[in-house]
């Protein structure tokens, strides 16, 4: 295996353990939750990469069993309900099940794509 992809896949597990300390302090009420989580979640349910293992869905195939992957085709390994409560997540896809241009000012993700927007 090349330093490179070793390197990749050493960072893409750093996130997914720092996406699971955030879990869990959400989980214990130490930070935020998205207010709309549950429609988001309903959302990652309808999915066609949706992955079932064991009562835990996943955006595709867990990040543990799939370390190398194109988000747009494999999703992002993440756990989704987990992902859809926090606030600073966005579904790797758009409407047309393509990667999602997730930028500061806009993104067209499923997510951002079906928020209601602020009055």
């Amino acid at each position: 295996m090349s330093l490179a992809a070793c390197r990749s896949g050493f960072a893409s597990l750093s996130r997914a353990a720092a996406r699971f300390a955030g879990a869990i302090a959400r989980r214990a009420g130490a930070t935020s939750v998205h207010p709309d989580w549950a429609t988001r979640a309903a959302l990652c349910e309808r999915c066609p990469i949706r992955v079932g293992v064991g009562k835990v869905s996943y955006c595709g195939q867990p990040l543990h069993r799939k370390p190398h992957r194109d988000q747009a085709d494999d999703g992002c390994g993440c756990p989704t309900r987990e992902k859809a409560r926090d606030p600073a997540e966005h579904c790797p896809l758009n409407r047309a099940h393509r990667a999602a241009q997730t930028h500061p000012d806009r993104c067209d993700c499923k997510w951002c794509a079906t928020a209601p927007t602020p009055a």
